[in-house]
């Protein structure tokens, strides 16, 4: 008998063993196997991986699986199915219909959503949650939505390419990307129209504001000179911020701009941008908008020639 009520018990923690290691499997199965409801764009990977912080968790786990990213990244490219390919690749298809010319194509836009199946997967295993890019808005769809009855532009309202930037003069990739910006404009000067809209880094801020601030006085003021006087805004708004004192012997009206921080009606505009822009999605800067394709990130002249080339009409 109780020979018999070893064996029993035996049998039980070989039981539980077994279903523990089902689990386990089970667990690690659906790790591998997880599946978004949608892809993120690439232009929402490349900004992920731009953040020091998502990029120093990304090593740490990729480290504690043995490999380092480079190496985890193609482990998990080898696991994607063709059949996993095809749960987006009906959605995909028809959303770039126009954009589909031959076999090379199809082959460059199925390794595309491999590789955004791949991200998704090490962000969710990371627990890094991916910003989005904004909706899809055609031209005259988002065009409708703004009011840029006040807002800095420049060039032709029929010119080939529309540009919307949404941006801060304290954000450091907006100031990175501003020269090339100016660039393009330069160079493009009759077949861009260009728009410029508020997006601040920290809107509950009064000191933050003050370079946006400024700048909206300084086009009301002079608008022929703006594009000197976003050239002289990221230089020092840092020093805006602070409230520190700055030369302003290149600055046209600037005396009377920098008096006018407090001014209501400058900071509602501001404000209204702001607000605008989270409701079309924008979550980040600097944000680009160019022909009904959303740009996320800095961008430099190789990378703006390339944006204009696969958004000409």
């Amino acid at each position: 008998m109780r020979q018999s009520s070893e064996s029993d018990m035996i049998q039980i923690v070989q039981l539980i063993i077994m279903i523990f290691l089902y689990l386990s499997c089970g667990g690690s199965s659906f790790e591998s196997n997880y599946l978004p409801e949608s892809l993120p764009s690439e232009d929402s990977i490349k900004e992920t991986l731009s953040s020091d912080v998502h990029l120093s968790q990304l090593n740490e786990k990729a480290h504690s699986l043995g490999k380092n990213l480079q190496e985890w990244k193609e482990s998990e490219k080898s696991l994607v199915s063709d059949q996993e390919i095809n749960t987006y690749w009906q959605r995909e298809k028809v959303r770039l219909r126009n954009s589909i010319p031959d076999t090379d194509a199809i082959d460059r836009l199925r390794e595309s959503i491999r590789m955004r199946i791949v991200w998704s997967r090490i962000f969710h295993k990371t627990n890094i949650n991916i910003k989005q890019k904004p909706i899809y808005q055609s031209k005259s769809n988002l065009l409708t939505q703004l009011d840029v009855q006040y807002s800095p532009q420049f060039g032709n309202k029929k010119a080939k390419w529309v540009i919307v930037e949404w941006s801060d003069y304290l954000c450091g990739f907006c100031k990175k990307t501003f020269p090339h910006t100016k660039n393009l404009l330069l160079k493009y000067k009759t077949q861009i129209h260009y728009i410029h809209k508020d997006f601040p880094l920290d809107g509950e801020s009064d000191q933050s504001l003050i370079p946006l601030v400024v700048s909206r006085c300084l086009w009301e003021k002079d608008p022929t000179q703006f594009s000197l006087h976003m050239q002289l805004l990221y230089a020092h708004a840092n020093h805006l911020a602070k409230g520190e004192a700055i030369s302003s012997n290149n600055w046209n009206y600037f005396t009377e701009c920098i008096s006018q921080t407090s001014n209501a009606r400058y900071r509602n505009l501001v404000e209204a941008d702001w607000e605008e822009a989270k409701k079309l999605g924008v979550s980040s800067v600097p944000t680009f908008w160019v022909n009904g394709r959303w740009i996320l990130g800095a961008l430099d002249a190789e990378t703006w020639e390339r944006v204009l080339e696969d958004t000409k009409p």
